[in-house]
């Protein structure tokens, strides 16, 4: 897992339009929350220990999805509110042409004590890059490292963050990783994936790494 900071003006101004966009629109007013088990909204930390991990590693039939999770679909409000919908069409569209990238992964709110669980993204491989706002820093990312088989956790600072990863479909390459959050969050992510287009694999991944060239460069 690697970390970046964003010095792009013009990706750090797009992420604003984003965060503005769905923080103004006061989200968590329309209630609609995706969460699993019943009690994800009062205890998601525990579904984040090694111990949790460990269960879900040694679970055959892990397809790459989180089984754990508490948050708000970005999606599953733009009935609600004509900005809503401006912005989920801006990060489908616009924002994934802008990086250059060739589809979306997750657009989500997170409330206080939101969460995902454990899980690896093999059924959607690539380069993912992860773009999460944190209201006041108060949460953070964790994944399992492999080599010194630990858990290495990775603080959120206040504002936006940024992480890309290869989650690979083959188990050698899986990732496993989580988040948590005690405050507000937003996390928008887009992909750089080939396994659908496997003629197209060279110019993805110089695609992913102008990006991350653009986004550490200061303009």
């Amino acid at each position: 897992m690697t970390e970046l900071v964003i010095r792009n003006q013009d990706i750090l101004d797009q992420l604003e339009y984003v965060r503005s966009t769905v923080m103004d629109a006061d989200i968590e007013q329309y209630n609609i929350i995706v969460a699993s088990p019943k009690d994800a909204q009062t205890n998601g930390e525990s579904y984040l220990t090694k111990e949790r991990l460990e269960k879900h590693m040694a679970d055959p039939n892990h397809k790459g999805f989180p089984i754990e999770h508490y948050s708000i679909p970005v999606e599953r409000t733009i009935d609600k509110d004509p900005k809503l919908k401006e912005i989920f069409n801006f990060s489908r569209i616009n924002f994934i042409s802008n990086l250059g990238a060739n589809s979306s992964a997750v657009f989500l709110y997170y409330p206080k004590g939101g969460f995902v669980g454990w899980h690896t993204n093999q059924n959607n491989s690539g380069y993912q890059f992860i773009f999460s706002y944190s209201e006041k820093g108060d949460g953070y990312f964790q994944y399992y490292d492999k080599q010194k088989q630990e858990i290495i956790k990775c603080p959120d600072v206040s504002g936006w963050n940024a992480r890309y990863y290869h989650f690979g479909k083959d188990e050698p390459d899986h990732c496993w990783h989580s988040a948590y959050t005690n405050v507000p969050r937003i996390t928008i992510c887009v992909l750089f994936r080939w396994w659908d287009k496997p003629h197209l694999k060279d110019q993805v991944l110089a695609m992913k790494d102008q990006l991350i060239e653009e986004i550490e460069t200061e303009i």
